[in-house]
């Protein structure tokens, strides 16, 4: 989505549930306006946080005009993948479903032929089946050109300007979880959440102040770091990240904060924009 945006409306990490909540992508050319809604991946998980965000991620399937499904091409195909897109095929879902065979260019090409024959095995209805590379941009126009084949005729949603619905604050809350989830290894950044507490504009640019919520009390100075270095640095990377997204100054600090059991208190996780509401 952010290929096809062109700016960084979603966060990308190497692990797994990067994506917490709905996020809208728009893309506006002269023959479509494209809504892209990127959902938590379908997963597994006994905390509150992780029914929610397997909730909002069937509940856009039902309402999206398209179905894209995505997987990474690289790795061979895991059973939970495989049961979803059966999954999909067998509910006749009135959608039109298109598969995206991402990171091709990182695969055996003699692999993708079988790899692709076992996709259409399990979804035989499937409107089409398409290799590509986001990372490189290979056949990423093949893709938008069939997506349109299958969008319905409407007026457009948005003005040609927008790229997305979310505020400044959420995307400052992402930029900076982005830092948190790169800089933290094993469980602890699936047991933190991110908080903007003050977002103002200023005479210099804007400021803001956001709480990074951690699960236990140990999990504190491993974020901190010696001396507080592990959060500087992640201060000063999402920064320059915040700066070139809104184009200004940002002065932006970061605080810690302890908070046993955010992830399965209901009222906390709306606060934090990660309910099942839209």
């Amino acid at each position: 989505m952010n290929k096809i945006i062109g700016a960084r409306v979603a966060i990308v990490t190497p692990k797994p549930q990067t994506t917490r909540h709905r996020i809208l992508g728009i893309h506006t050319t002269e023959q479509a306006q494209m809504i892209f809604v990127d959902t938590p991946g379908i997963h597994k998980g006994k905390r509150q946080l992780n029914k929610n965000m397997v909730r909002i991620a069937y509940a856009a399937a039902e309402e999206a005009d398209v179905l894209a499904i995505m997987q990474d091409a690289s790795r061979p195909l895991d059973h939970i993948t495989a049961r979803l897109i059966s999954r999909f095929a067998e509910n006749n879902l009135r959608q039109p479903r298109i598969h995206i065979l991402n990171k091709v260019d990182k695969m055996d090409k003699a692999l993708l032929l079988p790899r692709l024959q076992e996709i259409q095995t399990l979804d035989p209805t499937a409107k089409a089946f398409i290799p590509l590379s986001a990372k490189k941009g290979n056949q990423v126009d093949g893709f938008l050109k069939t997506l349109i084949e299958y969008l319905p005729e409407a007026e457009a949603d948005y003005d040609a300007d927008w790229y997305t619905d979310q505020s400044q604050r959420q995307l400052a809350a992402e930029y900076v979880r982005e830092q948190v989830f790169l800089a933290m290894h094993q469980e602890i950044p699936f047991q933190t959440a991110v908080d903007i507490e003050v977002f103002k504009e200023t005479a210099k640019g804007l400021h803001i102040e956001a709480v990074i919520l951690v699960g236990s009390e140990s999990h504190k100075p491993m974020v901190i770091g010696k001396s507080g270095e592990k959060i500087k640095r992640m201060g000063i990377t999402a920064r320059k990240g915040l700066e070139t997204l809104f184009d200004q100054h940002v002065d932006l600090r970061l605080w810690v904060k302890i908070d046993s059991g955010w992830f399965d208190h209901p009222m906390k996780l709306e606060d934090l924009g990660l309910g099942t509401g839209f």
